[in-house]
């Protein structure tokens, strides 16, 4: 089995965008990602590249409209990449780790199914994470 070897420990995420002015201002300006640079891809479009900590958030403009549009909304709202998850064996605790450090907690814990756990929390970029936990939990 071989392991990727992430060169800067960190995975880019790529957005496609009809709605590049808006996109960069919410990036770049609300939530305060510089802007690195732009690379051309003639055909295509151009990436602009915004720095994130260790990774990046390319933003690809189209030169022309995209085939079709995710559907915007919650996790529910659609297929394709929404959120990460984290499977944990001590959900309650890194609950409590991150109101202690005024982290965002979007969703306390609670059961979605007979004995499955699950919280969403809010990293310092904005970014959601589902933590879960088989089993009990203290309350």
């Amino acid at each position: 089995m071989v392991k990727v070897n992430l060169r800067n420990g960190a995975l880019d995420l790529g957005i496609v965008t009809n709605n590049i002015d808006k996109m960069l201002t919410f990036y770049s300006e609300t939530l305060g990602f510089e802007k690195v640079g732009e690379v051309p891809f003639p055909g295509l479009g151009v990436v602009n590249k915004l720095d994130c900590g260790k990774c990046q958030i390319k933003i690809l403009a189209l030169e022309k409209p995209p085939n079709n549009e995710n559907i915007k909304g919650d996790f529910t709202a659609s297929s394709g990449f929404r959120y990460c998850t984290m499977n944990l064996t001590n959900l309650k605790e890194v609950v409590n780790s991150c109101i202690t450090s005024n982290q965002k907690v979007v969703n306390e814990p609670m059961e979605i199914r007979s004995n499955v756990w699950v919280a969403i929390i809010q990293d310092p970029d904005g970014n959601l994470i589902e933590l879960m936990q088989d089993g009990t939990i203290d309350e």
